[in-house]
C-alpha cells in the first residue's frame, strides 16, 4: 500500500508506550524530510532552467515533445514509485528501501551532470525520479514508526507540505543557482550542470546521518504481513508508460515533414495502438486491485464519493498548476534574448505566485474549518480561472507589473484550493487510512501534472508544426542575392515563430483556467463540513 505503517499497536513500541522519541529519531526525520525537499525540488528545478539546457544540447526548439521529457520523464518515474516503495518498505524494512531510493537519486544527478545528449538526460533524469519519488512514502512511513500516535497526523501533514513546497519552489532554486554559481565558473562548462551536481553532497550527508543514527533507532521498525502486488505495480507503471507516451507522440500524424527543421516523431504511427494499450492496462489494473488482497492502491476509497470528488479535483488542478510552472519560463525565454537575464527573470516572476500559492493554502486550510471544504475549494478555482484568463491576454513583450500580478491571482486561487480538496480526502477516509489516503492525494495531483503537460505539449507542438507550415512564403527579389535572400527568410520565419509560439503557450493558459472551472464539478461533491473520522457533516 502507499507508504503505510506496519500494522502494529503502539503500545508495541517501546517508544509509543513512554510517549518519547527513540535515540536518534530526530536526526533521522531530519535528514529523511531534506532528502524529501531535495527531490521534491527536482520536480521542477528544470523549469526556469530548460532553455538553455536545449541550447547547449543542441536541441531543436520545434521538438517540444521530445524535449519536455526532461520534466515528464522525472515525473513520471517520481510518481510510479510513490506507490511501491512504501509497500516495499513495509515487507522489507524501511533502511534498505531509504538507501536504494537515496542512492538512485545521487546517481541520478550524478549523471543529468556529465549527460551528454537529449536522450541521455532523460534517462538520467528518470533515475532521478525513481529514487527520489521512493522517499517520499518511505518517510511518511519512517515518521509513523518513530513518532507517538498523537504526532503522527501532525508527521503526515508536515512532509506532505515540505514535498509541495519543494516543486513549488524548484524554479526559483534553479534560477538561483545558475545565477551564482553559473556566473562564478567554477569547472563545469554548462552552468545549469551546477543544479543537479548540488543534490550529490546534501545525499551523501544524508547518507551519513542515517548511517550513524538508524542502528539506536531501529528498535521501533516492524515489519507488515502479507504480500507485495506485483501484478498491481507492473499494470500500474505499464498504464502510466503507455498514456504518457501516447500523449507525446506529436500531433503531425508522421505523415509530412515537420516545420522548422524538426525530425519526425518516431512514436506518431503508434498513437492509437499506445492509447488502447494504456486503457487496457488499466482495465487490468483495477480488475486485478479488486481481487488482491494487499493491492498497492486500495480502490475500496474510491467508493467515497467525497474522496473520489476531492482526488478528481486535485488531478485537474496539478494539470492547470504544471502550466504554470513550464510555460512561463518558457514565455519569459522567447522574450528576454539574454540567456542568463532570461533565468533570473523567470524566477522573479514566479516569486508572486510561489508566495501567493503559500498564503492562499494557508488561508484556504484555515477558511475551510469555518466556511466549509467546497466553498473554499470552489473560491479558489475561481480566483484561479481568472488568473489564468488574466494571462491568456498577455502581450508580445515584458510586462512586469502586468504578469506579476496575474501570477499573484493565479497563485493566489490555487493554494486555495489545495488544502481544502486535500483534508478533504484525507478525512473521507477511515481513521485507519489516514496515511494511505494522505499519499493518494500526493499521487493524483502529480498524475494530473504528468499527464497535463505530456498533453498539452503535444497539442502545442501541433499546433506550430500547422501554423509555421500556414505562414505566407517570401519571394527572392529580382536583383536580390541568395544568401540576402536566405538571411531575409531567417530573419522572417524567426520573428513569425516567435509571435505564434507565445500565442500557443498563451492559449494553454486558457486551456488551465478551462480545467480549473472544470474542477468545480468534482468539487461540488466535498461535503460544506468535514468530521474527523470520515464522517460527512452535511451536504
Amino acid at each position: 500500500m502507499l507508504g503505510t505503517a506496519p500494522q502494529s499497536t503502539q503500545a508495541e513500541r517501546p517508544a509509543g508506550e513512554a510517549g518519547r522519541l527513540p535515540p536518534g529519531a530526530k536526526a533521522i526525520l531530519a535528514a529523511a524530510l531534506l532528502a524529501v525537499f531535495v527531490a521534491a525540488l527536482d520536480l521542477t528545478v528544470i523549469t526556469t532552467i530548460l532553455a538553455r539546457i536545449i541550447f547547449d544540447l543542441g536541441v531543436n526548439v520545434a521538438e517540444i515533445e521530445r524535449y519536455s521529457w526532461i520534466v515528464s520523464g522525472y515525473l513520471l518515474a517520481y510518481l510510479i514509485t510513490i506507490p511501491i516503495a512504501g509497500r516495499v518498505s513495509d515487507l522489507i524494512g524501511r533502511r534498505p528501501v531509504f538507501l536504494t531510493a537515496l542512492a538512485l537519486f545521487a546517481l541520478g544527478s550524478i549523471w543529468c551532470t556529465v549527460a551528454q545528449g537529449l536522450v541521455p538526460l532523460i534517462a538520467a533524469r528518470m533515475v532521478q525520479g525513481l529514487g527520489g519519488g521512493a522517499l517520499v512514502p518511505v518517510t511518511l512511513a519512517l515518521a509513523a514508526d518513530l513518532l507517538p500516535a498523537r504526532q503522527r497526523a501532525s508527521a503526515v501533514g508536515a512532509i506532505g507540505a515540505i514535498d509541495t513546497l519543494g516543486w513549488v519552489l524548484g524554479p526559483l532554486w534553479g534560477a538561483g543557482v545558475v545565477g551564482v554559481l553559473g556566473t562564478a565558473r567554477l569547472g563545469l562548462v554548462d552552468d545549469w550542470r551546477w543544479v543537479f551536481a548540488l543534490n550529490v553532497p546534501i545525499a551523501l550527508g544524508v547518507l551519513a546521518t542515517i548511517f550513524a543514527t538508524w542502528r539506536r533507532a531501529a528498535r521501533t521498525e516492524t515489519r507488515a504481513a502479507g504480500r507485495f502486488d506485483w501484478p498491481g505495480a507492473i499494470t500500474l507503471t505499464l498504464a502510466l508508460a503507455l498514456t504518457n507516451l501516447a500523449l507525446s507522440s506529436g500531433a503531425e500524424g508522421g505523415g509530412e515533414p515537420r516545420a522548422l527543421g524538426a525530425s519526425a516523431n518516431p512514436l506518431a504511427p503508434y498513437r492509437v495502438p499506445l492509447l488502447f494499450g494504456a486503457v487496457m492496462a488499466f482495465v487490468l489494473f483495477i480488475a486485478l486491485a479488486r481481487r488482491a488482497a494487499w493491492p498497492i492502491i486500495p480502490l475500496s476509497l474510491f467508493r467515497r464519493p467525497v474522496f473520489s470528488g476531492a482526488n478528481a479535483a486535485n488531478l485537474l488542478v496539478g494539470a492547470a498548476l504544471i502550466v504554470v510552472m513550464v510555460d512561463v519560463p518558457f514565455v519569459v525565454s522567447l522574450l528576454e534574448f539574454d540567456a542568463a537575464r532570461a533565468s533570473l527573470t523567470s524566477a522573479l516572476l514566479l516569486l508572486p505566485f510561489t508566495i501567493a500559492m503559500a498564503v492562499g493554502s494557508l488561508a484556504g486550510g484555515a477558511s475551510a474549518e469555518r466556511i466549509g471544504y467546497r466553498t473554499v475549494a470552489i473560491l479558489g478555482l475561481i480566483v484561479a480561472a481568472l488568473g489564468f484568463w488574466r494571462l491568456f491576454g498577455w502581450p508580445q513583450s515584458l510586462a512586469y507589473a502586468r504578469m506579476s500580478l496575474d501570477l499573484l491571482i493565479c497563485g493566489l486561487g490555487l493554494g486555495l484550493v489545495i488544502a481544502p480538496i486535500g483534508a478533504a480526502a484525507i478525512n473521507a477516509a477511515p481513521s485507519g487510512e489516514h496515511g494511505i489516503a494522505s499519499s493518494l492525494v500526493l499521487v493524483m495531483r502529480l498524475l494530473g501534472m504528468t499527464i497535463g503537460l505530456s498533453a498539452l505539449t503535444s497539442w502545442g507542438a501541433g499546433q506550430l508544426d500547422l501554423l509555421v507550415k500556414a505562414l505566407p512564403p517570401l519571394t527572392q527579389g529580382p536583383n536580390e542575392a541568395l544568401t540576402a535572400f536566405l538571411t531575409r527568410q531567417l530573419e522572417y520565419q524567426a520573428q513569425q515563430v516567435t509571435a505564434i509560439t507565445l500565442d500557443i503557450l498563451y492559449q494553454t493558459f486558457a486551456i488551465a483556467g478551462v480545467i480549473c472551472l472544470l474542477a468545480i464539478l468534482p468539487a461540488l461533491l466535498l461535503s460544506a463540513r468535514q468530521g474527523v473520522e470520515g464522517g460527512e457533516a452535511g451536504g
